[in-house]
Order: C-alpha cells, then sequence, then structure tokens
C-alpha cells in the first residue's frame, strides 16, 4: 500500500528532521509533522501515499523534533533553506504544503515564505503563543519549554498567491483556533460539524482523506467542499 512507502533521509539536525520520496513530476509536496503519539514520542511521517499520489508527487516530510511550532530561533529559516534545497537539486516547480494539528500550523505558516500555490491545513493551531491563545490549555507540556514565540499569528502570514483549504472540528474545544483563522477569497475554511481536534482521523476513517487531498493538490475548493460536505456536516465558520 502507498501509505507504507519509506521516506529517506534528506536533512537531520537537532531539531529539524526532513525525510522525502521522490515523484515523476516536478511538483513537492511539503507535509509539515504533527507532535507525534504520545505514548512513544515518535513523530511519523504523515501524508505519505495521499501526498505522492503513487509516485506522481515529491513529497517531503519537515519535522520539528522540539516541537516549538516553528518558535526556536533560526528553525524557521532553516526549514526553508532544506526546502529550497529539495527544490534545486530536483527541478521542482510547483510547491504545495500539507499539515495536521502542529504540521496544520506549519503548513499555513510557511506556505507564503516557501511560495506554495496551495495549503492543505487540518486541525492546525492558530498559534502555540499563550498571549495570542489565553484560552488553549492543551499541550502544555511542550508549549511550557517554548522560551520565545518568533512565530506570528496566522493571519499575519496568509499570502494571496496561494489557496488555503482549511479544516476545523467545530466544537468548542477548537473554538480559540478556527475562530481566529482570517477570511478571505483565497481561503476556503470549514468546520466538522461538532468534532474535536481528531478531523484527520475522521477523514481516514470515512475514507475521505483521499478525496481532500486529491482536490486541495488539485485547487478545485468547490469539488473539495461537495466531496466532504455530506458526510462530515462542513459549515463554513460565522
Amino acid at each position: 500500500m502507498a501509505d507504507r512507502l519509506m521516506p529517506s533521509l534528506f536533512h537531520a539536525s537537532e531539531r529539524v528532521k526532513a525525510t522525502f520520496l521522490t515523484g515523476r513530476e516536478p511538483r513537492l509536496i511539503v507535509s509539515f509533522t504533527g507532535i507525534g503519539k504520545l505514548d512513544t514520542r515518535e513523530q511519523d511521517e504523515e501524508f505519505v501515499g495521499y501526498g505522492s499520489q503513487g509516485g506522481r508527487n515529491h513529497a517531503l516530510f519537515i519535522a520539528d523534533t522540539l516541537r516549538s511550532w516553528y518558535n526556536d530561533p533560526g528553525i524557521f529559516n532553516e526549514i526553508v533553506s532544506v526546502v529550497d534545497r529539495y527544490r534545486a537539486e530536483h527541478g521542482i516547480t510547483e510547491t504545495i504544503t500539507f499539515g495536521n494539528s502542529m504540521g496544520g500550523n506549519g503548513a499555513v505558516l510557511f506556505a507564503g515564505a516557501l511560495g506554495a500555490t496551495r495549503c492543505l491545513s487540518i486541525s492546525g493551531q492558530y498559534s502555540a503563543d499563550p498571549t495570542v491563545v489565553p484560552e488553549e490549555t492543551r499541550w502544555r507540556e511542550y508549549r511550557d519549554n517554548i522560551t520565545a514565540f518568533t512565530c506570528p499569528p496566522l493571519a499575519d502570514t496568509i499570502d494571496t498567491n496561494c489557496m488555503y483549504f482549511i479544516l476545523h472540528g467545530g466544537s468548542d474545544l477548537e473554538r480559540p483556533h478556527w475562530s481566529r483563522f482570517p477570511k478571505g477569497d483565497n481561503i476556503y475554511h470549514f468546520l466538522v460539524g461538532k468534532a474535536g481536534h481528531g478531523v484527520g482521523r475522521r477523514l481516514k476513517s470515512q475514507g475521505l482523506m483521499k478525496m481532500a487531498t486529491h482536490f486541495a493538490i488539485a485547487g478545485r475548493p468547490r469539488a473539495f467542499r461537495l466531496a466532504l460536505k455530506e458526510e462530515l456536516k462542513l459549515h463554513r465558520p460565522k
């Protein structure tokens, strides 16, 4: 199965790990990894098969191994440099960002800096900074270790040249994040019923992840919405 592909190591430092799969076409999916499994502390690559689309696309998997939400001083530029080096080595002409949870934050945060044409963010935090999102009390074991919040809130990172496909759970638990996301003609932001943080798991369990990623990659917002609307009870934030 495609999701069992084993990416190879491209870059490793004390705070960034990047692995990759090569593709046939000059399109790169940059997949930002979440904080990982709480029981093992591992950060597995995400969207492996969905991003590579059977070897059609290159895929680069980026992990912030400090779980700093990309706030560690210098990490942002390091990640941009890693992606730029991969693109130069493989003749990449189009970049798309993906991510779930902390990775969903990264997908939006880096889209403009990487010149991405599309972004798919699932359950992404608006910010990890408690002064920006004071209601958020989850992930404290990681957030308390962040000594400096260097990343702006996501509203300040939106690029008009990118199409943003944003999914959040519609519950009050997720409200601190989805309610702050900006609106715009290039932002296709939907809430999933009364779901919590596990929107990605729901997409997989209901067999909808392939369609969600396919239409995001293709830049087809209407098809994206129609494919998910009924089963996920999609609606726009108010």
